[in-house]
């Protein structure tokens, strides 16, 4: 017979009950980890949380930035081709109907919305920043 120190330690460290060392039973081991390794794999995942918050933030703001340069660039780009217009058919001028009655809209509409999504990613990570 098999000291009793030595099968409780034989048992802690396979993660086993000290029936299945003695009596020959058939039992998965437990998927209990010891303390140190929930340690680490908590601040692993703790770090891994925050890699991806830290991209999706970076990558709100690479889409605002380059929203409002894609936003500005139509704009000025409708001004321009508003200057060469003789005649509008819109309301709004010949502004106007170099931007909504020309190619430029579909352009500015993209900018819009990249601008849109870069500032609704930064909004939510924000204000939801370590609430996961």
């Amino acid at each position: 017979m098999p000291d009793t120190e030595k099968v409780i330690q034989l048992s802690r460290i396979f993660h086993v009950t000290t029936d299945y060392l003695l009596l020959d039973i058939d039992e998965a081991p437990q998927s209990a980890a010891p303390a140190g390794n929930n340690r680490e794999t908590e601040q692993r995942a703790a770090e891994k949380q925050m890699k991806r918050q830290s991209m999706r933030m970076h990558f709100g703001w690479f889409l605002l930035i380059f929203g409002i340069i894609s936003l500005s660039a139509t704009l000025v780009g409708a001004g321009l081709y508003a200057q060469t217009l003789t005649e509008w058919r819109t309301n709004l001028g010949r502004y106007g109907t170099a931007l909504f009655d020309s190619w430029i809209l579909a352009p500015f509409i993209v900018s819009a919305a990249l601008t849109l999504c870069g500032i609704l990613i930064l909004i939510r990570e924000y204000i939801f920043i370590g609430k996961e």
